[in-house]
């Protein structure tokens, strides 16, 4: 029989024998899986440099957030922000359309980002991080573009994330409540600050500190795919969120801060809402792994998983 596939694996050797030619990259030799994430990422090696191939799930963006990405990313390199810029195709393009079983799926070829992941078990890696991130606000500060993307705001945030996880918790009354009560004090938190108080513009959308990579201390940001207009608050946040529970949270987080604030100002209300989008971006983290069970697994649907992180959600909300 013949059974359709969702999420299949290109094959290396076809990537490097048909898609990469394509792309203005000289002497390419090996195409190998790098990793699974989101998205699929190869790495491609020629002679004197190394690219990455990132294959786009099926489904999973548009090829309008793709422009908006690729938009951003020429700007930003542009304006000589240390980011792992897109490589055009030969046509001049830089998206290209792969069909694989499960149907079309976008791949683009960027410039590797150099060195490795910080360990911030050094807080210092704190402090560069957060300069990096306040320069990338500030370089993007003039970015314009006709693409359109998700805004990184409540609408899309916080409410598009609860109808993404409410299916899952239709036996689970009492969770749902509660959920649904926290979203509402978030929202109302949000709400009683004024909008154009805030620091709004071009966010990278996951800055979690693991998408960036040093090298004889310079960072490079890499992984845009969840990029957009919106609250540079998310961003902050996003940091504090992935460190949550490290034993040097409190000293690392610090550090951060006093990175950003060398490069760029935190406005007091902006300040005022971190710890509560740090609950909002593991709310929005969760609707990302559930509401990709599909692919990801069901585990992510399990009431192990549904119970730890909704312990976690009451965690963080103690926290603000």
């Amino acid at each position: 029989m013949e059974i359709a596939a969702s999420y299949s694996t290109a094959s290396e050797s076809e990537l490097l024998s048909r898609l990469v030619p394509e792309y203005l990259i000289e002497d390419p030799q090996t195409c190998r899986f790098w990793q699974r994430g989101i998205n699929d990422t190869y790495r491609v090696c020629c002679t004197d440099d190394i690219y990455s191939l990132r294959l786009y799930r099926h489904g999973l963006r548009s090829r309008e957030d793709i422009d908006f990405e690729i938009a951003a990313l020429n700007y930003l390199s542009k304006r000589g922000a240390k980011v792992a810029r897109p490589i055009a195709r030969r046509n001049g393009e830089y998206v290209s359309q792969v069909y694989l079983p499960e149907g079309l799926r976008y791949a683009v070829v960027t410039t590797h980002a150099l060195g490795s992941e910080p360990d911030y078990d050094d807080v210092e890696n704190g402090r560069l991080f957060g300069a990096s991130v306040a320069e990338l606000h500030h370089l993007s500060d003039g970015f314009e573009t006709e693409h359109v993307r998700s805004r990184l705001e409540v609408d899309y945030l916080l409410d598009e994330s609860l109808n993404i996880i409410k299916p899952f918790l239709n036996n689970k009354k009492d969770d749902l409540t509660y959920l649904e009560e926290t979203a509402n004090e978030l929202r109302r938190a949000v709400n009683s600050v004024a909008i154009e108080s805030l620091d709004v513009g071009f966010c990278h959308g996951d800055c979690h500190g693991c998408n960036v990579h040093e090298s004889e201390g310079l960072l490079t940001h890499f992984d845009f795919d969840c990029c957009g207009f919106g609250f540079r608050v998310f961003e902050l946040a996003t940091f504090k969120w992935g460190i949550f529970g490290d034993d040097n949270q409190s000293e690392l987080w610090s550090s951060f801060l006093d990175g950003y604030r060398s490069e760029r100002e935190i406005g007091d209300e902006d300040f005022s809402l971190i710890d509560t989008f740090v609950v909002i971006r593991h709310i929005w983290w969760m609707a990302l792994i559930m509401g990709n069970a599909r692919d990801f697994g069901h585990r992510a649907t399990s009431d192990e998983f549904i119970v730890r992180q909704l312990g976690k959600v009451r965690k963080l909300m103690q926290a603000r």
